[in-house]
């Protein structure tokens, strides 16, 4: 469990940090989600990468103006107690939601294709329970689980090269078929692939080589920039633009088209290794809800991070109608992501503000 604000994250813990959280979002739905762009959506990624590293910049300012303090803090400091508490238990309920709607993705995905008939409650207790273990060891020991799921799970991308035989990679040509709109629809129904870098607003504290984080972000954000591109190539260039509208995961169907003498079912271990990534991401997010429940409480706990864990499983296992799970963790939680990713511009002005005031608080 983390005591104190000890350096502990070097530049590969910031990177896989970076990588894996956002990698453990929504890959296997990535194709489907840009299906509205046709076979240009494989270079979509580098759009959204872009995008991603402009709200970088100000994450980044930020933090460098208040090294020693997470997002928690800073909102208290330029807010005052009260707001900056109402601030941060929003911020609560973003990371809990996070976490809820990860799990919610990946178990209801375990059930229709492997579980089909068992209930979620097993699954889900099993899931939160590693979650549990790894958020106890505090943001060194999550980063440490994401450079171990990256070595463990990166290779599955050799078996994509099906696709590019069984396909005809040519899909990718001509490009800029889209207009503006279809452009901005795109990345809003994709950027949720890409959440996940503003947890750099929590960890940054932690970090040894402040002056280098935006680079070690960079590094991170371009390389699953690079993932993506590689799997929508596939994607596009073995499936038909129909089939990826109708496919919810057209990644897992590509890999029945694996064949292998040793596994029958490609598919199955694709699903089975995926939960490293869902454990990284899921982990990272409660780590940070669980440090918001210490801020509130002025007191670092382990039982806060049971308590944020309880409210998961009790949001993902309840009985809220399906337009209602669909509404929250689809359309609410990157509405929710939008604020948190632009919440340092607003910061960095209350900033310059109170610098001109002589420091008070606002």
């Amino acid at each position: 469990m983390d005591k104190g604000k000890l350096e502990k994250l070097n530049p590969f813990h910031v990177t896989f940090l970076i990588i894996n959280v956002i990698v453990g979002m929504n890959l296997l739905t990535l194709p489907h989600s840009l299906s509205m762009l046709g076979y240009d959506q494989w270079w979509m990624p580098v759009v959204m990468c872009l995008l991603a590293h402009l709200t970088l910049f100000p994450m980044v300012a930020l933090c460098r103006r208040y090294p020693g303090d997470t997002l928690f803090v800073i909102n208290e400091k330029l807010l005052g107690k009260w707001l900056g508490y109402a601030v941060n238990g929003v911020l609560i309920v973003y990371g809990l939601l996070m976490v809820a709607s990860i799990s919610a993705g990946y178990i209801r995905l375990v059930q229709t294709s492997m579980l089909n008939t068992s209930t979620i409650t097993y699954p889900l207790l099993g899931l939160l329970s590693v979650m549990i273990y790894i958020s106890l060891g505090g943001i060194k020991a999550i980063a440490r689980f994401c450079i171990l799921t990256f070595f463990f799970t990166f290779w599955m991308l050799y078996y994509l090269q099906w696709g590019f035989q069984k396909g005809n990679i040519m899909h990718i040509f001509p490009l800029f078929q889209v207009n503006v709109m279809e452009i901005v629809a795109g990345v809003h129904n994709g950027f949720f692939s890409f959440l996940g870098y503003e947890l750099i607003l929590f960890y940054y504290p932690y970090v040894q080589k402040k002056e280098q984080v935006f680079r070690h972000a960079s590094i991170g954000l371009w390389v699953v920039c690079a993932i993506y591109v590689f799997v929508l190539i596939a994607s596009v260039s073995y499936f038909s633009v129909w089939q990826v509208t109708q496919v919810v995961y057209p990644i897992l169907n590509l890999f029945k088209a694996v064949e292998l003498s040793f596994i029958e079912r490609v598919e199955n271990l694709g699903i089975g290794l995926w939960v490293f990534l869902v454990l990284s991401t899921g982990a990272g997010y409660l780590w940070m809800a669980k440090k918001g429940i210490d801020r509130w409480r002025r007191k670092n706990s382990v039982l806060h991070l049971y308590i944020a864990t309880i409210i998961v499983y009790f949001s993902v296992r309840g009985p809220l109608p399906i337009p209602m799970e669909i509404l929250l963790y689809g359309n609410g939680s990157i509405y929710f992501a939008y604020g948190v990713i632009l919440w340092p511009l607003v910061l960095l002005l209350l900033h310059a503000i109170r610098e001109k005031r002589g420091g008070d608080t606002l």
